[in-house]
């Protein structure tokens, strides 16, 4: 018995050959490989809202990995 094949038995692949985006709101981006995640200013600011109460230690640090929402 073979399955036959339908329309809708099957997932997009949608390809993200974007730059990342880094804007006022948004400094991290999602690439792990980009220097923003190591840039001393951008991390001091992430940890100042931490020790400011606006961050938990857990949304700070996925602030920086750029996985914060």
């Amino acid at each position: 018995m073979s399955i036959k094949p339908y329309g809708d038995n099957f997932a997009p692949v949608i390809p993200l050959d974007d730059e990342p985006v880094h804007t006022e709101a948004q400094q991290f981006c999602f690439d792990p490989t980009c220097n923003c995640h190591d840039d001393p200013a951008l991390v001091s600011v992430a940890n100042q809202q931490y020790n400011d109460g606006l961050l938990t230690a857990e949304e700070a640090t996925r602030t920086i990995q750029g996985r914060q929402v």
